[in-house]
Parts: structure tokens; sequence; C-alpha cells
């Protein structure tokens, strides 16, 4: 699917921009495609407290929030923690985008990647089997 190649790019060049105190550490990087066509991508920025580290998923759907964008079509994400893993979000950041189906009737696409450039894309009714509500 070339549909998400930019998508792609913009994830992985998230990568960079994550804010980590160990710059060997774990990066990830997410990137957001709205319903207007465009691309708000982060990287997860790090808190000592752990706790409140917000993840790249969270962070690429507030950038697009705070351009008055809240519907997404599909979110790409990536990470270094196992290069050649399909990168998927976690629970927290599944049930975010879930309650986004649920407000918008609209199957958001959730293209995983590994670190090659190589993803899978699943919708997140699939990918979430026991959301909350």
């Amino acid at each position: 699917m070339k549909k998400y190649e930019t998508l792609i790019r913009e994830a992985i060049a998230a990568l960079d921009r994550a804010y980590i105190p160990d710059p060997k550490g774990w990066r990830f990087g997410s990137a957001v495609l709205t319903s207007k066509g465009n691309i708000y991508s982060s990287g997860q920025y790090f808190s000592d407290t752990y706790s409140l580290t917000l993840h790249a998923e969270q962070a690429a759907m507030a950038h697009a929030s705070a351009h008055g964008e809240h519907e997404v079509i599909a979110i790409a994400s990536v990470g270094t923690d196992k290069p050649e893993a399909y990168c998927h979000p976690c629970g927290i950041c599944k049930q975010l985008l879930y309650e986004k189906f649920l407000r918008y009737k609209k199957d958001i696409d959730v293209v995983m990647v590994n670190s090659e450039g190589k993803y899978v894309v699943k919708k997140i009714s699939d990918v979430t089997p026991y959301p909350w509500p």
C-alpha cells in the first residue's frame, strides 16, 4: 500500500525528535493522518516519573488536535526497542484511538512499522479486543 509511505516516513522521522534522557535509549515515533489529509507526528516525551511520559501516539494525536484536527483516519507507529518487530500502540493508546473510532464512526487504520520500514495494517477494532466502554 503506497498510500501510507508518507505517513510511515513521518513516523520514522519522529524517532529523532523523541525526548529521552539517554541518547541510546528506546525511541518511539508516530504519525497520524487526519480526515483533512494532513499528517502530524511526534516522538515520545519522557518523564522521570514514567507515569507522566507521553507516548508517541498520544503526542501525535495531541499535535493534530492542537491544529484543530481531531478526526484521525490512520496512525503509524515505529520503535527502536525491537527493530525487527512491527510496533503497535500500547493498550492506553489503543483505547484512545478506539474512542476516536466510536466518536467519528470511522475504523482507524493502524499501520505497524518495523525499523526497516516494513509494515502491516490492521483496523483499530481488530487490535483492540476488549475496549472500554
